[in-house]
């Protein structure tokens, strides 16, 4: 009944909107742009009027409205150091160099009105290192950043209201930009808050496949993340440029499980896992541009540092059997210190070249305890072998790009580089050893024609090694444990990636890409003793990937403003077995995902309204004594309506979960090795009911 009242009070905002705002929102005020000029390079242009339709608040609303285009999200937080680009989105031509802003949350705090024109270009054309495929360059106004000499406030509020669960009222955020003195400076506030959960029975089945018993289970899981940050960037008269970015965030997030059960040994029993995090961190970054020469220097630095303190707690009560319970605690303090820089400059005769050196200082300190409920109610410490870690990383990298034109159609880029990563590790099996690496990437951007564009690249990756894989860890809810692996060496994966884009006129755009990659040294579970196992390295293993992403307009049929996306992506990751030495798919790996979505913009008014349908599946998870495979029953739909002028706010209201999918997770554990006989094995499907879900955005 909540839920009703609420969900007929958001529906009759849009009704009482709608006759005063029956025609097209009016356009952002703000400085007038310029010229659209004639785009070069083969660049698709579009303008502010191509999106005039869907009444853009930001420059996220615009790129998302690209036909055929997908932002490529992620800060490289990921990875420790900053390294080459990692996104598919650039501003005024340079990349986003943030570890924690991605190309989503930058977009969303550029109004509408500040952006003069977007480029969809090909990667291997522009020279910025790492760029492949299609690329979306925002182009600002020029002089006063569309501005008007005050300031220009974005916000986001995106409560949600499910089912037998807390509302969800502080997701958001609200920035603001503008100039103090010829400085351009941003203000944010922003909270990525969940409200999340799921409930149903699990049953579980002895070795045999005889059913032993059920729980009834209730999960619920938590966050708040609010974020507070500022940059401050300017341009100065001899055309240096500057940026300044700090940030601060607390992340408070918590979960719980509680099951009931009726065994026959045990009688009632009840089970409550609770888990807590009470993060603490802050960045602070900057990074200058001058002429040098004939060229152009940037250096860049950046501090970060994290503290994470985390308890897990499993509680068990038996009517026939007293109380037992675990208890496993763990305090990380992360930093990481980054000092790159970067020289580019362009020949008379067209060659972009860039040389680039970065160095790195990264540390993980972690302090652990496992202790075990005793009689009184009191957790007593025990010893479990991995109480203190501390990992360090002494890390050094140097580049050379060179990018040209070849030919009117055809561009090229090439990227030599080697790192250099000195590794010294002080938990179990704990020693320093130190790797230099080679790497690279050449790419190719041929256009067929004027609307067929062919992408390929090779590259050899050097990706990065967790270091909580380093220290032991225990999941007291399962009664399991990794011990910490001292011996771990990073992953090396050479990769190579057709891609085939076309652009279909008044129909829309569509690419498809082919992918396969020989990966050396990929970190999945594997036996550390005869009795104990952790992260370690694999064998050699073949990746591949089949992709498409497209977007259909249905114009040319008669059904104006409508459209339809998609993102469809297949992967296989066959990997050797540590156990079996058999070829299997890799622990988690993806193993397809189908994105599809529809828009209609009704001509001649407000409203727009649409459906999306969501589905992805993975391998499943292979310790030495377990298989566990979480999966998804049916697939997540959903549907809205949207008003683009609510007293000046975009208003969409989405009714989430149509289908009624249900959150899937199956273990099956074996006496010893999974090669072995099977001790039990445990099923569960819990559902989360559908739930509405209301986004508000708008500028002031």
């Amino acid at each position: 009944m909540r839920m009703a009242a609420r969900a007929s009070s958001l529906a009759l905002v849009f009704c009482l909107a709608y006759p005063v705002a029956a025609q097209e929102a009016p356009a952002p005020t703000g400085d007038a742009p310029p010229a659209i000029p004639v785009p070069t390079n083969g660049a698709e242009r579009y303008a502010p009027t191509d999106f005039a339709r869907f009444a853009p608040r930001t420059a996220l609303d615009m790129v998302e409205k690209v036909p055929g285009f997908l932002i490529v999200t992620g800060t490289n937080g990921g990875d420790r150091g900053l390294g080459q680009a990692t996104e598919n989105v650039l501003i005024n031509g340079e990349r986003i160099a943030s570890k924690t802003t991605d190309a989503r949350t930058a977009l969303s705090r550029i109004t509408a009105s500040q952006v003069a024109y977007i480029d969809i270009v090909d990667g291997a054309s522009l020279n910025v290192p790492g760029l492949t495929g299609q690329v979306a360059n925002v182009v600002l106004v020029a002089g006063s950043d569309a501005t008007g000499g005050g300031f220009k406030t974005t916000i986001r509020w995106q409560p949600e209201w499910r089912p037998r669960l807390d509302d969800n009222w502080l997701n958001g955020e609200i920035s603001t930009t503008g100039k103090l003195g010829g400085t351009n400076l941003t203000l944010s506030l922003k909270n990525e808050a969940n409200r999340n959960g799921h409930w149903g029975p699990e049953r579980v089945y002895d070795g045999n496949g005889a059913l032993l018993f059920t729980r009834d289970e209730f999960g619920a899981y938590n966050g708040d993340r609010p974020r507070l940050s500022a940059a401050l960037s300017r341009t100065t008269a001899n055309g240096n440029k500057w940026n300044f970015n700090t940030g601060a965030q607390i992340q408070y997030l918590t979960e719980g499980v509680d099951s009931v059960s009726t065994r026959p040994a045990n009688g009632l029993v009840t089970e409550n896992f609770r888990f807590k995090e009470d993060e603490r961190n802050f960045d602070i970054g900057g990074d200058y541009e001058m002429g040098l020469g004939k060229g152009r220097l940037k250096l860049i630095g950046l501090y970060r540092f994290e503290h994470s303190p985390v308890v897990d707690t499993f509680v068990v009560d038996r009517e026939i059997g007293g109380r037992t319970g675990d208890r496993f605690s763990q305090t990380a303090d992360e930093s990481e210190s980054i000092l790159r820089g970067e020289y580019s400059w362009r020949t008379a005769g067209g060659t972009d070249w860039q040389v680039a050196v970065e160095g790195a200082y990264n540390t993980l300190d972690v302090d652990a305890e496992l202790a075990v409920l005793q009689p009184d109610g009191e957790f007593l410490p025990v010893v479990f072998g991995g109480e203190k870690t501390k990992v360090e990383e002494k890390r050094a990298e140097a580049s050379l790009t060179w990018g040209r034109s070849l030919a009117s159609n055809l561009t090229a880029q090439l990227n030599l580089a080697a790192e250099y990563s000195e590794l010294t590790s002080s938990g179990p099996g704990g020693l320093t050893r130190s790797f230099i690496r080679p790497k690279g990437k050449l790419a190719f951007a041929w256009k067929v024609g004027p609307k067929t564009t062919i992408n390929w690249h090779i590259q050899r990756r050097i990706d990065q090694l967790n270091f909580y894989d380093f220290a032991s860890s225990v999941d007291v809810a399962n009664g399991q444990g990794n011990q910490g692996n001292g011996q771990l060496v990073p992953p090396v994966v050479n990769r190579t990636e057709l891609e085939f884009v076309q652009d279909l006129g008044r129909w829309g755009n569509a690419s498809v890409q082919f992918a396969y990659a020989y990966a050396q040294d990929l970190v999945d579970q594997i036996p550390l003793s005869p009795t104990t196992e952790g992260r370690g390295n694999l064998p050699p293993a073949n990746l591949y990937r089949i992709s498409s992403k497209a977007t259909l307009l249905l114009d040319p049929i008669g059904f104006k403003g409508a459209r339809i996306n998609s993102d469809l992506t297949w992967r296989r990751n066959r990997v050797r077995d540590p156990l079996t030495g058999l070829w299997r798919d890799q622990s988690g790996g993806q193993d397809y995902v189908v994105d599809l979505s529809f828009r209609h913009d009704i001509p001649g008014s407000n409203f727009a309204w649409g459906a999306g349908y969501f589905d992805e599946r993975y391998a499943p998870n292979l310790r030495l004594d377990a298989i566990e495979k979480e999966y998804t029953v049916g697939p997540f739909v959903t549907a809205y309506i949207e008003h683009k002028n609510v007293a000046g706010f975009t208003v969409k209201l989405s009714y989430r979960n149509l289908a009624g999918m249900k959150d899937g997770f199956d273990r099956t554990v074996f006496v010893d090795r999974r090669d072995g006989p099977i001790a039990f094995s445990e099923s569960r499907q819990r559902k989360f009911g559908q739930y509405f879900q209301l986004t508000v955005t708008g500028t002031l």
